[in-house]
């Protein structure tokens, strides 16, 4: 009777703990879908801005030709030919210490950082 009882209590003990794992898995996976929609969102509107971007471009005269080859230029320029940027940390001008993207402003001296590139939002 002893080991029915110990079984039972030992077996709500687990079921109670595989609850609370599945709680936090749906949790985890809702925080990821959140992620996964921002980053889609991001991706959106930078597709907008570079058809834009693009369609400036080829009303002005430049060619397909030129793009490809600014595209190759621009990928090469920090080192590696790899399809991606390598973008440099953002620093303070007022105590040169690095700021977290996105912020805006020096977490060391408060200072207003303004992003030079028109595409760091993206």
């Amino acid at each position: 009777m002893f080991q029915f009882v110990t079984g039972y209590v030992m077996g709500t003990r687990q079921a109670g703990k595989a609850a609370g794992l599945a709680g936090a898995s749906a949790s985890f996976a809702s925080a990821e879908t959140s992620k996964i929609h921002n980053v889609n969102d991001r991706l959106d509107r930078l597709v907008i801005v570079v058809e834009a971007m693009w369609s400036l471009l080829e009303e002005s005269g430049h060619t397909r030709e030129q793009l490809e080859e600014r595209i190759l230029a621009m990928d090469a320029a920090d080192g590696a030919t790899d399809g991606r940027v390598q973008r440099g940390k953002l620093r303070c001008p007022g105590c040169d210490s690095v700021v977290l993207e996105g912020s805006g402003r020096c977490q060391i001296c408060g200072r207003e950082v303004g992003e030079e590139n028109p595409f760091a939002g993206i």
